[in-house]
Formats: C-alpha cells, structure tokens, sequence
C-alpha cells in the first residue's frame, strides 16, 4: 500500500515538471511578431556596377583647318542642320594670296624664257640678220665681178696694179663681213644647249604645279559641310586665327551617339565587351535606355579626384532625346542568372566561418548553414542550404542580443 502511494506520488511530479517545463519553454520561444522575415523566393539576380557617364556622338564628322588663316565669316551656329556641301565658315590667308602672287609672276617670266630659248630668237632679229647676210653675198659677188673685170684690163696694160689691189682689198673685206654675219647666225641658232632647253622646261613646269597647288589651297578658304547632319560645336570664332589641322567645328547625325561610362579602376575588372548597359537620365526619370558595352577602358585616367576607365557603349535604338554632352547614371550588368534562390543579403551571417542563415520554423527558430551563389548589392543567390518558401530572420543580430 506504501508502495502505490510512493509510485502515484513520483508520476504526478513527472507530470508536473513536464508541464512547467512545457509552460518555461512556451514562454521563452520568441513570437513571430519579434521577426523581421523575408520568403526566399526564384527570380532573376543580376550583379551590376553603377557609375556615371556622358552622352557622345558616334557618327561625328569634324571639320578642320585646311590652312592656315583667320576667319572672316561663321554661316552656321550650334545646333543648326547643315545638308552636305553647304558653306559653314570662311578663311582668309594673306600669306598664302602673297605667294600666289609671286608665284604667279614667277610664272609669267619663266614661261618668256622658256619660249625664248626652246624657240630661238625673235623672228624680227633673225629676219634682219638673214637680210645683212643676204646684202653682204650680192655685195661681194659684185665686187667679185669687179675684180676680175680690173685684172682683165691689168693685164691687157689699161688700168694700174694699184685699182686691182683696192678692188682686192674691197672684195676681201666683203668676204669677212659675210663669214662674220653667218657665224652670228650660227651662233644666234645654237645660243642654247638642249640641257638648258630641258632645264628651262622643267623649271616652267614646276612653276606651273606651284600655281596650280596655292590656287586649289586658296579655294579652301571657303569651308563647307563634310556631310549632313547636326552642328553640335564650333571652338572658334570669326576674327580668330587657327593653323592648318585645328578642330573648326563638329558635325553630327541625330540619335546616332554612344555612351562613355567613367568605371572606377577597381571594377575595371569585371567589365566585358557584350555586356549589357542600361542608361538613365534625369532630364527624363521615367525613362530608360539600354546599351551593350563595346570597348572595356584601355587605361587608367584622372577624373577629378577618381581614376577611372573610359568604357565605350552603344545605345539601342538611336534615341534623339539624348543628345551630346549628357550627363547620365549608368549601370552596367557584369552578372545575371534567371530562376535564381535568392533571400535579402541582410539575412546572411557569419557562423563558425561559413555563411548561414536564420530561419523561422513553427517550432521556432533554426541556423542553418547555406552556400552562396551570385552576390549584388541587395541580395544573395543561395546554391544550397534552404528550400524555396522558407522564411529567413533578417532581424538576427537583434534577437541574438535579447
């Protein structure tokens, strides 16, 4: 009889203590209302580096100085369309119309002497000089006649050796005169050589190239559009002087324009070609344009107190609302993954070296140990770890301090 009573006695007291151990844990398991929770859910992830960048244009064509001069005249302002040959500024240079004028007296005296030594003298000389050798052989044939006539009556004793010898004398100083006046004429016809001939020609013809260059390079005072499109810069003005090669103006086609986006140098290497851009622009918070990238920074640049990388994008679609020299915000996908587990990035903490999670369960809280995939700016990708639906505590440190 002791013996049930001892037996009934340690039963009640089991159950009592399993009911205040049951009432203790009840009381001490945190309600959900204590928890900030978040359901791991499948989307896309994607991993982006947000920077800031300008508007440029792609198909620009420049204008630049064909020579050196100052300008007279500007035809066109910034922002003006411009169709393809029409007249954008004029030039004037007073050096290049001073040696134009030199040169072209250069040439007006060359070509006299060119034509005097490849055609020989002057037909008036020559015809004058034919006509002295002409005179001078009738004279002495005359005086040739003379001279046998007188020798004739010398000998027949009717007139004096003294006449023959002055009609000799004559015809001899005849026969000097004539040789003179023929080798002038020889020499008037071989005055040049056919080097100096040659060399007169060549010297005419270089004359003439140099007119012919300062003439076209004058007809490049007038400067005209390379093509149609939009003026969007003019660095000079009318009165100025520029030098040959110096940026005149800048023409381009609207809506054809490309983005360069200033990438801070640590995340110049997560930047590929082919990745995806995506544009904003506050002039426009509605909106958004997309791009690819097309050329990863070649090299590092100071960009005030930054170094970054100049990244060269297309944007899709040819968009005329964004026009040169825009500043926007761009955000350049260097990862994505679709169908992805992901939780907020707040929920993952660091248990015995390796990430984890805290999940809420009816029981309950639980930690579980979780591998990370994809990490962005607000949240993670879980590889492993939780099921889809499950509840994760983002509120963990807080609740670890109670």
């Amino acid at each position: 009889m002791v013996g049930k009573a001892r037996f009934l006695i340690v039963v009640v007291a089991l159950i009592l203590l399993a009911i205040a151990a049951a009432f203790y844990l009840g009381n001490n398991h945190p309600e959900p209302s204590q928890f900030l929770l978040a359901k791991a859910v499948r989307r896309e992830i994607k991993i982006a580096v947000s920077t800031n960048g300008i508007i440029e244009p792609s198909g620009r064509s420049e204008i630049y100085a064909p020579i050196d001069g100052r300008i007279t005249e500007i035809r066109v302002k910034e922002g003006e369309q411009v169709q393809r040959g029409e007249l954008v500024m004029r030039l004037e240079s007073e050096r290049l119309r001073s040696e134009l004028a030199d040169a072209r007296t250069g040439l007006l005296q060359q070509k006299r002497q060119t034509r005097l030594v490849t055609a020989g003298p002057p037909i008036e000389e020559a015809s004058a000089l034919e006509a002295s050798i002409a005179e001078c052989e009738m004279q002495l044939e005359q005086q040739n006649q003379e001279l046998e006539l007188e020798e004739s009556l010398y000998s027949k004793g009717a007139t004096t050796r003294a006449a023959v010898e002055a009609v000799r004398h004559q015809r001899d100083l005849l026969q000097l005169r004539c040789a003179a006046l023929k080798r002038k004429k020889q020499d008037m016809d071989l005055r040049y050589s056919p080097e100096e001939k040659t060399w007169e020609q060549e010297k005419l013809a270089e004359l003439t190239k140099r007119v012919q260059m300062l003439e076209q390079q004058l007809q490049m005072e007038s400067i005209f559009a390379p093509g149609n499109g939009l003026i969007f810069s003019i660095p000079v003005k009318p009165g100025s002087y520029v030098t040959k090669g110096q940026l005149l103006a800048q023409v381009y086609e609207p809506g054809r324009i490309m983005l360069r986006a200033y990438v801070d140098e640590p995340d110049l290497g997560r930047i590929a070609k082919g990745q995806p851009v995506i544009i904003e622009w506050d002039g426009l918070p509605n909106r958004k344009w997309t791009g690819v990238v097309e050329k990863p920074a070649p090299q590092v640049v100071p960009l005030s107190n930054r170094s970054v990388g100049n990244v060269l994008c297309s944007v899709d679609g040819n968009p005329e609302e964004l026009i040169p020299n825009l500043n926007v915000r761009v955000e350049i996908v260097t990862a994505r993954k679709e169908n992805a587990l992901v939780i907020p990035r707040s929920a993952i903490f660091n248990r015995a070296g390796r990430p984890a999670v805290m999940l809420w369960e009816k029981t309950g809280t639980v930690v579980k140990p979780v591998v990370l995939g994809l990490v962005a700016q607000e949240e993670v990708e879980i590889l492993e770890g939780i099921d889809e639906g499950s509840s994760v505590v983002l509120n963990h440190g807080e609740l670890g301090k109670q």
